[in-house]
């Protein structure tokens, strides 16, 4: 291990969506994963092509844990799953085994779409009078039924190879305040809070995030996440866990407003802590990054406490990662069905985009639902692009045309509107290089003979990811 590998102790999330540069970010740091937040799956379409996106990287060599923080009911963020009743309505049934049958159907969903993590069970035992920050997020107030529940969904998500995380060691359930926007103390942990992570790390959980909560009992100064009283000498000493330790978000103001970049990195990696999650990579993730670094050279922290932490993340990582998901032919369809004339390098300084828009076009077309994705993925991909839209039937744009080095504009059965394929045509009017994809139907062809086209078969997102792509590569 060397500084080069220092990237594989954080997670990181991109709330703000998935840009091609946080696809760079991860090729060259290979992080330990990448948290999906809502706004990464809006919906099906955005998750299938993100979750693409990932496994591009994958398929690389960069391999990292995909998670999510759907725990089912409070808190719910991956689109294809059936919403769940929750976990306290799931532990009032007196019935661990429906925990089992929920992580069994969410570990086998989670696996078809491409995720290998997932940040749950959540293990505190609720006190009565507790933050809403937890709330129906737990079992129950009793530790046998939180420690029945965990387990057994636990053990739903692990035969679906679905890593869990148990969270928020040692326990949240008792805090008044919310670690969101301040330090939680808990005065009063007793072994009923510690009791489901005890039992979760005797049936062999490989994956626990900390509480950035303060525990007089164990240390009166540090929360949680960066106590080696808590982490070292309690979690792993006395309870015997030898898996992994995530954090919560650093950007919670818990940890965000009290402690340092600096003091956060050499805390919580001394006290054997493995992974920092950045909730939010684009703010956050360069100044902790370059604090592990130099605390690394320097000496601050124990190399040999680093090399150990490697070493489980990587093990865990071979143990779970694989480099395909069952529903990915989809996407792998989308690929090889898009054919272009194209064959000159682009100049991709100065694009406009010329997108669709419109009703149906049949009782039997959906199609127009997918317009309204495009804009979206566009900008992930062509960040500085102009984007114009047009209505389909009518020809008509929402701004008017100008000047630019290059236009793609996508298609629409303009053979059945005479109006649309005017405009499409008075387009080389503005521009000596326009790119014509075109979406439905192949009858197009016979007006964009003489042009350059992407024929795409599909109005579908991923195929329009492909499409952006292959425009991508060949730009000079």
């Amino acid at each position: 291990m060397n500084k080069d590998d220092l990237g594989k102790f954080f997670l990181l999330g991109f709330p703000k969506g998935i840009k091609n540069h946080h696809l760079d970010l991860i090729r060259s740091v290979k992080p330990a994963g990448v948290m999906l937040y809502p706004s990464n799956m809006e919906n099906l379409n955005s998750l299938q092509v993100n979750m693409e996106r990932l496994y591009e990287i994958i398929d690389g060599g960069v391999k990292f844990f995909i998670s999510s923080d759907h725990e089912g009911g409070q808190l719910e963020t991956v689109p294809s799953i059936f919403p769940s009743p929750g976990n306290k309505a799931m532990g009032s049934t007196n019935n661990p085994k429906y925990a089992y049958d929920y992580g069994d159907y969410l570990g086998k969903a989670l696996k078809k779409i491409g995720f290998n993590m997932l940040f749950a069970p959540v293990l505190d035992v609720i006190a009565k009078n507790a933050s809403p920050v937890v709330g129906l997020r737990a079992y129950s107030n009793n530790e046998e039924i939180v420690s029945a529940c965990g387990n057994n969904f636990i053990k739903g998500l692990e035969k679906n190879k679905i890593i869990a995380t148990c969270k928020h060691f040692p326990g949240h359930g008792k805090a008044v305040q919310d670690s969101h926007y301040e330090i939680p103390v808990i005065t009063d942990m007793d072994k009923k809070d510690i009791y489901p992570f005890e039992k979760a790390i005797e049936l062999g959980t490989k994956s626990i995030m900390t509480a950035h909560v303060i525990y007089p009992t164990y240390d009166e100064q540090n929360i949680a996440t960066l106590s080696k009283s808590i982490l070292k000498d309690f979690l792993r000493d006395k309870l015997g866990y030898k898996g992994i330790i995530i954090s919560d978000a650093i950007e919670m103001k818990a940890i965000h407003d009290n402690y340092s970049p600096k003091e956060i990195v050499n805390k919580f990696f001394s006290a054997t802590g493995d992974i920092l999650l950045v909730g939010d990579a684009d703010a956050n993730f360069e100044p902790f990054y370059n604090e592990l670094q130099k605390s690394f050279s320097n000496g601050e922290i124990e190399k040999g406490l680093m090399e150990e932490s490697y070493k489980r993340i990587l093990s865990l990582q071979e143990q779970y990662i694989n480099t395909t998901y069952e529903t990915r032919f989809l996407a792998q369809i989308a690929e090889k069905t898009i054919n272009t004339n194209i064959q000159n390098k682009l100049e991709l300084s100065d694009v406009v985009f010329v997108l669709p828009q419109g009703d149906p076009l049949s009782p039997a077309d959906t199609s127009n639902k997918d317009y309204i994705e495009y804009k979206a993925l566009v900008k992930s991909m062509f960040e500085s692009s102009k984007i114009i839209t047009y209505d389909v039937k009518q020809g008509t744009t929402d701004a008017p045309l100008a000047k630019s080095e290059i236009i793609i504009s996508f298609v629409v059965d303009s053979f059945r509107f005479k109006n649309q394929l005017k405009m499409q045509k008075k387009l080389k009017l503005f521009s000596n290089e326009v790119i014509y994809i075109i979406l439905r139907n192949e009858n197009d062809l016979d007006n964009y003979k003489e042009e350059k086209y992407i024929l795409t078969n599909s109005t579908k997102p991923i195929s329009i990811y492909y499409v952006l792509k292959s425009v991508l590569n060949l730009g000079k």
